[in-house]
């Protein structure tokens, strides 16, 4: 089985930079790696989809294949922090985040942090793991949904391991028949792709599909991060985020967009009427590809001071944003990259300028939201608490954010560039009390 267009774009991307997720849950337990080792492996063996790894194609010549592997030691990786304290494990997972996966050998891996100190919500020692997930083998929605199979109460869904792959000879002979099928394929969908691009120009002039969002003026937090990373998380009760008849991720940009312009101000940097936010969207899913999302540009509108307006004003420029990237018109657009031969997809990543700064950008910061769904899930006898993630950083982007809903908790995780945020405890602070005031003023209209 190979991996789609889509994924391989995010598996050779990665080479360039990192862009793996990380899925963090808080267990109330004092259970020890072995034990999380343990209740992990057996869980695994029935989740086949799990045990892969990526074989390359040799001279990348054709698309890479998913192949099959075994549970080993290697998956569940144990941590023994310095400083146990919550302050001690964050300070680990900065250094953590900085890290990528070579999905040749696995495209995830478990990270166990036990007895950690002073975690919010837990009276005694907890539990901390971090599930590293390659952007090749799932996006947010996908890698949630395996999570909650990973750790959820019940069987896991049973799924087969990928097929062994070809022989070498075998992977080369297919990928020169294929050759030049795909380049006709490749012509005719980009007919296909010009007159979609044509109709979905004539359908936003007509006002019938929401133009695109404009570029954002660069900031300070809008360059190279460099190689140093740090993140801190804000948990919070979910009721704060479900006021004003908002749903969460409207109610975080709005706090996003206060603690932002306020951070940007304390540094004494200009704070654009433009500001905004690159936001992902999920999309329908096509064929097997495990990438199924697309991100846009919202306005934070952060020259409304009242923040009830502001945050309808973040909601409907949200929905006009969704409703452009969902519509059918930009996918045919887009779907000639399914046709494209390995080597030119390959050859145009490698060849981007990616440490080139842009004039415009989507968005001044990220934030992702993904609904993790119900708090019941456990691990080694122990109930989640809440879960956090903390989206990767870019040549361009050096502040993000990740909303993360679990049962009756909203956890914000910040991940940042230190060479160019060496003060996130600051922007902690200010996100923190931008949460409280949004949700307070938000309030008041219910």
């Amino acid at each position: 089985m190979q991996l789609t267009p889509a994924d391989a774009q995010m598996y050779w991307l990665s080479e360039r930079m990192p862009n793996d997720q990380f899925l963090l849950f808080c267990f109330a337990t004092d259970a020890d790696v072995d034990a999380v080792r343990e209740t992990v492996g057996s869980r695994v063996r029935r989740m086949g989809e799990l045990l892969c790894h990526v074989r390359d194609v040799p001279g990348h010549l054709d698309y890479p294949y998913w192949a099959p592997r075994r549970f080993g030691e290697d998956l569940v990786v144990g941590h023994q922090l310095s400083d146990s304290s919550w302050t001690g494990l964050q300070s680990e997972l900065g250094v953590l985040v900085a890290t990528s996966l070579d999905a040749r050998e696995s495209p995830w891996r478990l990270h166990v942090f036990p007895g950690v100190r002073d975690a919010p919500g837990c009276d005694d020692a907890a539990l901390v793991v971090v599930w590293q997930v390659s952007h090749a083998f799932a996006d947010g929605r996908r890698a949630t949904e395996l999570a909650r199979a990973l750790f959820g109460t019940g069987e896991p869904p049973a799924s087969v391991r990928p097929p062994p792959v070809p022989s070498t000879p075998v992977m080369l002979a297919r990928a020169f028949a294929g050759f030049p099928g795909r380049v006709a394929r490749t012509f005719t969908a980009g007919r296909r792709a010009a007159d979609a691009a044509r109709a979905l120009d004539a359908a936003t002039a007509a006002g019938e599909i929401p133009p695109p969002a404009p570029g954002r003026p660069l900031t300070g937090l809008d360059t190279d991060p460099g190689t140093e990373r740090s993140v801190r998380m804000v948990v919070c009760p979910a009721a704060l985020f479900r006021s004003g008849g908002h749903t969460i991720t409207t109610v975080a940009l709005t706090a996003v967009s206060v603690a932002v312009s306020r951070f940007l101000a304390a540094r004494g940097e200009d704070v654009p009427d433009l500001l905004g936010a690159e936001v992902t969207i999920a999309v329908g899913a096509v064929g097997p590809a495990h990438n199924n999302y697309r991100n846009a540009g919202v306005e934070l509108f952060v020259t409304e001071p009242d923040l009830r307006i502001r945050a309808t004003r973040i909601a409907a420029d949200l929905a006009e944003r969704r409703a452009r990237v969902t519509h059918p018109l930009p996918a045919q657009r887009d779907a000639a990259t399914e046709h494209v031969p390995a080597p030119a997809l390959r050859f145009g990543i490698v060849r981007y300028p990616a440490t080139v700064l842009p004039v415009t950008v989507t968005g001044n910061t990220v934030v992702s939201s993904v609904d993790r769904g119900p708090a019941d899930l456990a691990l080694a006898g122990g109930p989640v608490m809440f879960s956090a993630g903390f989206p990767g950083l870019s040549p361009a982007m050096a502040l993000t954010h990740g909303v993360y809903g679990l049962g009756e908790t909203v956890t914000i995780g910040v991940a940042a560039g230190t060479r160019v945020v060496p003060d996130l405890d600051v922007y902690e602070q200010m996100l923190r009390a931008a949460v409280e005031e949004v949700g307070a003023a938000l309030a008041l209209g219910d």
